[in-house]
Protein backbone atom coordinates (compact mmCIF):
# COMPACT_ATOMS: atom_id res chain seq x y z
CA UNK A 1 0.00 0.00 0.00
CA UNK A 2 1.05 3.66 0.23
CA UNK A 3 2.69 5.83 2.87
CA UNK A 4 1.32 9.38 2.95
CA UNK A 5 4.30 10.50 5.07
CA UNK A 6 6.82 9.30 2.48
CA UNK A 7 8.67 11.86 0.31
CA UNK A 8 7.78 9.66 -2.70
CA UNK A 9 4.83 11.23 -4.58
CA UNK A 10 1.52 9.50 -3.93
CA UNK A 11 0.82 8.88 -7.61
CA UNK A 12 4.18 7.13 -7.94
CA UNK A 13 3.45 4.90 -4.95
CA UNK A 14 0.09 3.96 -6.45
CA UNK A 15 1.72 3.30 -9.81
CA UNK A 16 4.36 1.04 -8.24
CA UNK A 17 1.76 -0.90 -6.24
CA UNK A 18 -0.40 -1.52 -9.32
CA UNK A 19 2.69 -2.45 -11.32
CA UNK A 20 3.59 -5.11 -8.75
CA UNK A 21 0.07 -6.52 -9.00
CA UNK A 22 0.41 -6.74 -12.77
CA UNK A 23 3.85 -8.36 -12.57
CA UNK A 24 2.49 -10.86 -10.04
CA UNK A 25 -0.27 -11.64 -12.57
CA UNK A 26 -3.02 -10.53 -10.21
CA UNK A 27 -4.37 -8.94 -13.37
CA UNK A 28 -3.70 -11.00 -16.50
CA UNK A 29 -3.10 -9.59 -19.97
CA UNK A 30 -6.44 -8.32 -21.27
CA UNK A 31 -8.00 -7.99 -17.80
CA UNK A 32 -9.33 -4.61 -16.65
CA UNK A 33 -7.73 -3.00 -13.64
CA UNK A 34 -10.08 -1.58 -10.96
CA UNK A 35 -12.03 1.56 -11.83
CA UNK A 36 -10.95 5.01 -10.66
CA UNK A 37 -13.67 4.92 -7.99
CA UNK A 38 -12.43 1.57 -6.68
CA UNK A 39 -8.80 2.73 -6.68
CA UNK A 40 -9.69 5.95 -4.85
CA UNK A 41 -11.38 3.86 -2.17
CA UNK A 42 -8.46 1.42 -2.00
CA UNK A 43 -5.69 3.99 -1.66
CA UNK A 44 -7.54 6.90 -0.04
CA UNK A 45 -6.20 9.45 -2.52
CA UNK A 46 -7.67 11.94 -4.98
CA UNK A 47 -8.96 11.19 -8.48
CA UNK A 48 -6.08 13.24 -9.93
CA UNK A 49 -3.52 11.05 -8.11
CA UNK A 50 -5.11 7.91 -9.55
CA UNK A 51 -5.18 9.38 -13.05
CA UNK A 52 -1.51 10.36 -12.84
CA UNK A 53 -0.60 6.84 -11.70
CA UNK A 54 -2.52 5.26 -14.58
CA UNK A 55 -0.94 7.70 -17.07
CA UNK A 56 2.50 6.54 -15.90
CA UNK A 57 1.52 2.89 -16.25
CA UNK A 58 0.26 3.62 -19.76
CA UNK A 59 3.51 5.40 -20.72
CA UNK A 60 5.49 2.36 -19.56
CA UNK A 61 3.29 0.04 -21.61
CA UNK A 62 1.64 -1.82 -18.73
CA UNK A 63 -1.94 -0.75 -19.46
CA UNK A 64 -4.07 0.65 -22.25
CA UNK A 65 -7.13 2.90 -21.91
CA UNK A 66 -10.15 2.01 -24.01
CA UNK A 67 -12.65 4.84 -24.36
CA UNK A 68 -15.90 4.04 -22.60
CA UNK A 69 -14.74 0.62 -21.41
CA UNK A 70 -11.94 1.10 -18.92
CA UNK A 71 -8.21 0.46 -18.53
CA UNK A 72 -6.81 -2.95 -19.45
CA UNK A 73 -3.54 -4.77 -18.81
CA UNK A 74 -1.43 -4.73 -21.95
CA UNK A 75 1.09 -7.28 -23.19
CA UNK A 76 4.41 -5.40 -22.98
CA UNK A 77 7.06 -5.41 -25.66
CA UNK A 78 10.06 -7.65 -25.16
CA UNK A 79 13.08 -5.33 -25.27
CA UNK A 80 16.54 -6.60 -26.18
CA UNK A 81 19.62 -4.58 -25.34
CA UNK A 82 22.25 -4.63 -28.05
CA UNK A 83 25.96 -5.02 -27.33
CA UNK A 84 25.97 -8.51 -25.80
CA UNK A 85 25.20 -11.94 -27.26
CA UNK A 86 21.96 -13.23 -25.75
CA UNK A 87 19.51 -15.82 -26.95
CA UNK A 88 15.90 -14.97 -27.61
CA UNK A 89 14.71 -17.06 -24.67
CA UNK A 90 17.25 -15.42 -22.32
CA UNK A 91 16.01 -11.98 -23.35
CA UNK A 92 12.39 -12.95 -22.74
CA UNK A 93 13.06 -14.58 -19.35
CA UNK A 94 15.07 -11.56 -18.18
CA UNK A 95 11.83 -9.58 -18.44
CA UNK A 96 9.78 -11.98 -16.37
CA UNK A 97 8.11 -13.83 -19.24
CA UNK A 98 8.24 -17.50 -20.14
CA UNK A 99 8.97 -18.38 -23.79
CA UNK A 100 7.50 -21.51 -25.32
CA UNK A 101 8.39 -23.21 -28.61
CA UNK A 102 5.05 -24.18 -30.16
CA UNK A 103 6.61 -25.80 -33.22
CA UNK A 104 10.09 -27.12 -33.93
CA UNK A 105 11.19 -28.35 -37.36
CA UNK A 106 14.69 -29.75 -37.88
CA UNK A 107 16.74 -31.35 -40.62
CA UNK A 108 20.29 -31.85 -41.86
CA UNK A 109 21.39 -30.15 -45.08
CA UNK A 110 24.46 -28.92 -46.93
CA UNK A 111 25.31 -25.31 -47.57
CA UNK A 112 24.36 -23.95 -50.97
CA UNK A 113 26.85 -21.55 -52.59
CA UNK A 114 24.66 -18.60 -51.57
CA UNK A 115 24.29 -19.76 -47.97
CA UNK A 116 27.99 -20.62 -47.77
CA UNK A 117 28.87 -17.09 -48.83
CA UNK A 118 26.53 -15.64 -46.23
CA UNK A 119 27.97 -17.88 -43.51
CA UNK A 120 31.58 -17.44 -44.67
CA UNK A 121 32.08 -21.21 -45.02
CA UNK A 122 32.80 -23.68 -47.82
CA UNK A 123 29.93 -24.81 -50.08
CA UNK A 124 28.51 -28.24 -49.19
CA UNK A 125 29.47 -27.82 -45.53
CA UNK A 126 27.19 -30.03 -43.45
CA UNK A 127 24.66 -27.99 -41.47
CA UNK A 128 21.91 -28.53 -38.93
CA UNK A 129 18.76 -26.52 -39.62
CA UNK A 130 16.36 -25.63 -36.79
CA UNK A 131 13.14 -23.67 -37.26
CA UNK A 132 11.04 -22.64 -34.27
CA UNK A 133 7.80 -20.74 -33.69
CA UNK A 134 8.25 -18.96 -30.37
CA UNK A 135 5.37 -17.79 -28.18
CA UNK A 136 4.96 -15.62 -25.08
CA UNK A 137 1.74 -15.54 -23.04
CA UNK A 138 0.31 -18.12 -25.48
CA UNK A 139 0.71 -15.60 -28.31
CA UNK A 140 2.99 -16.27 -31.32
CA UNK A 141 5.80 -13.73 -31.21
CA UNK A 142 8.62 -14.82 -33.51
CA UNK A 143 9.84 -17.27 -36.12
CA UNK A 144 13.49 -18.29 -35.94
CA UNK A 145 15.53 -20.17 -38.54
CA UNK A 146 19.02 -21.26 -37.55
CA UNK A 147 21.85 -22.94 -39.46
CA UNK A 148 24.62 -24.46 -37.31
CA UNK A 149 27.88 -26.06 -38.40
CA UNK A 150 26.99 -29.74 -37.83
CA UNK A 151 30.51 -30.93 -37.02
CA UNK A 152 30.60 -28.62 -34.00
CA UNK A 153 27.61 -30.25 -32.34
CA UNK A 154 27.15 -33.92 -33.31
CA UNK A 155 23.72 -35.27 -32.40
CA UNK A 156 22.32 -31.79 -31.72
CA UNK A 157 19.00 -32.39 -33.46
CA UNK A 158 18.24 -35.32 -31.17
CA UNK A 159 18.33 -33.15 -28.03
CA UNK A 160 15.13 -31.84 -26.49
CA UNK A 161 16.93 -28.75 -25.20
CA UNK A 162 16.94 -27.09 -28.62
CA UNK A 163 13.25 -26.30 -28.09
CA UNK A 164 14.31 -23.88 -25.38
CA UNK A 165 17.73 -22.17 -25.45
CA UNK A 166 19.96 -23.31 -28.28
CA UNK A 167 22.86 -21.23 -26.97
CA UNK A 168 22.65 -22.93 -23.58
CA UNK A 169 22.91 -26.35 -25.25
CA UNK A 170 25.88 -25.27 -27.37
CA UNK A 171 27.72 -23.87 -24.35
CA UNK A 172 26.93 -26.48 -21.71
CA UNK A 173 26.90 -29.70 -23.75
CA UNK A 174 29.36 -28.92 -26.54
CA UNK A 175 31.52 -26.34 -24.72
CA UNK A 176 31.27 -23.92 -27.65
CA UNK A 177 32.25 -20.33 -26.85
CA UNK A 178 30.03 -17.75 -28.54
CA UNK A 179 32.63 -15.01 -28.73
CA UNK A 180 31.36 -12.43 -31.24
CA UNK A 181 28.49 -11.76 -33.60
CA UNK A 182 27.48 -9.42 -36.39
CA UNK A 183 23.81 -8.53 -36.34
CA UNK A 184 21.64 -6.73 -38.88
CA UNK A 185 18.23 -5.41 -37.84
CA UNK A 186 15.73 -4.40 -40.49
CA UNK A 187 12.04 -3.67 -40.83
CA UNK A 188 9.94 -5.66 -43.30
CA UNK A 189 6.38 -6.71 -44.01
CA UNK A 190 5.03 -10.15 -43.16
CA UNK A 191 4.49 -12.45 -46.13
CA UNK A 192 1.54 -14.85 -46.25
CA UNK A 193 3.33 -17.71 -44.47
CA UNK A 194 4.74 -15.48 -41.72
CA UNK A 195 1.38 -13.80 -41.22
CA UNK A 196 -0.31 -17.17 -40.79
CA UNK A 197 2.23 -18.37 -38.21
CA UNK A 198 2.29 -15.11 -36.24
CA UNK A 199 -1.49 -14.65 -36.44
CA UNK A 200 -1.28 -11.22 -38.02
CA UNK A 201 -2.39 -9.68 -41.31
CA UNK A 202 -0.23 -10.13 -44.40
CA UNK A 203 1.89 -7.00 -44.81
CA UNK A 204 1.93 -6.33 -41.05
CA UNK A 205 5.22 -4.73 -39.82
CA UNK A 206 7.74 -7.25 -38.49
CA UNK A 207 11.38 -7.00 -37.45
CA UNK A 208 13.97 -9.22 -39.09
CA UNK A 209 17.25 -9.85 -37.27
CA UNK A 210 20.08 -11.69 -39.00
CA UNK A 211 22.98 -12.76 -36.78
CA UNK A 212 26.26 -14.45 -37.72
CA UNK A 213 27.96 -15.82 -34.59
CA UNK A 214 31.65 -16.76 -34.35
CA UNK A 215 34.05 -18.51 -31.98
CA UNK A 216 37.13 -16.86 -30.38
CA UNK A 217 39.26 -17.34 -33.53
CA UNK A 218 36.62 -15.95 -35.83
CA UNK A 219 35.18 -19.15 -37.29
CA UNK A 220 31.45 -19.28 -37.94
CA UNK A 221 29.27 -21.18 -35.47
CA UNK A 222 25.79 -20.34 -36.65
CA UNK A 223 23.62 -18.09 -38.77
CA UNK A 224 20.25 -17.17 -37.34
CA UNK A 225 17.36 -15.29 -38.87
CA UNK A 226 14.50 -14.20 -36.63
CA UNK A 227 11.27 -12.51 -37.68
CA UNK A 228 9.36 -10.89 -34.80
CA UNK A 229 6.10 -8.99 -34.56
CA UNK A 230 6.89 -5.28 -34.64
CA UNK A 231 4.24 -4.46 -32.05
CA UNK A 232 5.70 -6.92 -29.52
CA UNK A 233 9.47 -6.44 -29.72
CA UNK A 234 11.95 -3.58 -29.45
CA UNK A 235 15.71 -3.07 -29.44
CA UNK A 236 17.52 -0.86 -26.96
CA UNK A 237 20.97 0.58 -27.68
CA UNK A 238 23.20 2.51 -25.26
CA UNK A 239 25.08 5.30 -27.02
CA UNK A 240 28.11 7.04 -25.59
CA UNK A 241 30.05 10.06 -26.81
CA UNK A 242 30.13 11.83 -30.14
CA UNK A 243 31.87 10.91 -33.36
CA UNK A 244 35.21 12.67 -33.95
CA UNK A 245 34.51 12.88 -37.67
CA UNK A 246 33.86 16.29 -39.18
CA UNK A 247 30.73 16.52 -41.28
Amino acid sequence: MIDKNSPVPLYHQVEQDLKQDIKAKKYAVGDPIPTEVDLIARYGVSRMTIRLAIEELEKEGYVKKVQGKGTFVKSRKVTQELGVITSWSETVRAQGKEPVAKRVDTCERTATPELAEQMEIEPDTRLYYIERLRCVDDEPLSISKVHIIADLAPGLLELDGIKDSLYKVLEERYHIELSSADEVVEACAADAEQADLLQIEEGYPIIKVTRLTRDPIGKTIELSEVWTRGDKYAYKVHLSGRSKKKY
